[in-house]
């Protein structure tokens, strides 16, 4: 599907600039009120999940909960989906090995309805890629359909750590779906002090759909919480930086909300 054609953006740089983990801190929140950019995703079962307030959000739909503090718990009863004391698990390879594809949609489709009654979702996105397991992606679509939410999906699966085995009907998956993907942008796995220097050098990119993925959190005590406050902060402050701003003013802006409308 080419969206940017539907669009009337064939052959633009075009750009939807994404806040993610909103929900998680109250330092996350504040940092996407204080940026200004429209689109982010909410983590339903985040502690500050209903002080979230935007005209385009989506829903962070969550399945792991991997720091010590702040952990999240599933809103369904799901056993492969809690560890011994009834949080998520806090790996990837723990849900993918435990997970119940009928538990998860339970679970998905519980966020979605809670994320419906705090605000009105424009899309789906997923927390940590955490529907890679192909019959979870199969769930993901299924919902992303039902409710009528586009869904993020990666144009390419290369760099995003995805197990050999699961390739080949992912890959399948992608070809297939009735909804467009983007390429996908995300600097979480840079060291702090090259967050500037990444963002900077989006100017380089060429024509397409880009969604460039942030965590940008205010540098207070209660976000220093988490073990990557260093990474959340640079992103929050290369991200109000004057000539970042300059660079992104070069692309235009999109929102899932527009997605949404198209489709």
């Amino acid at each position: 599907m080419d969206l940017l054609e539907r669009l009337g953006l064939g052959g633009r740089r075009v750009l939807i600039l994404h806040h993610d983990d909103l929900g998680l801190t109250h330092a996350q929140n504040g940092a996407y009120q204080a940026l200004g950019f429209p689109t982010g995703s909410v983590m339903v079962p985040g502690a500050w999940a209903s002080g979230v307030r935007g005209e385009d959000l989506g829903v962070h739909l969550t399945l792991t909960s991997e720091w010590p503090a702040p952990r999240m718990r599933p809103l369904t009863e799901g056993e492969s989906l809690r560890d011994e004391a009834g949080y998520f698990p806090d790996s990837l390879e723990v849900l993918w090995q435990r997970a119940r594809p009928e538990e998860v949609e339970r679970e998905l489709r519980a966020q979605i309805q809670a994320a419906q009654r705090l605000f009105t979702p424009t899309h789906l996105d997923v927390h940590q890629g955490a529907v890679l397991r192909p019959d979870l992606a199969e769930v993901y679509l299924r919902l992303a359909w039902e409710y009528r939410l586009p869904p993020l999906l990666p144009e390419s699966l290369e760099g995003l750590g995805v197990p050999p085995a699961f390739l080949p009907d992912l890959e399948r998956l992608l070809r297939e779906a009735p909804f467009p993907a983007v390429r996908f942008l995300d600097p979480y796995g840079l060291p702090p002090e090259e967050r500037l220097g990444f963002y900077l050098d989006l100017s380089r990119l060429p024509a397409g759909l880009y969604q460039l993925v942030h965590h940008s959190a205010l540098p207070t005590p209660e976000g220093r919480a988490l073990p990557d406050w260093r990474t959340r902060e640079a992103d929050y402050f290369a991200l109000a930086h004057p000539e970042v701003r300059r660079v992104l003013a070069e692309f235009h802006p999109l929102t899932w909300r527009a997605v949404k409308e198209v489709l």
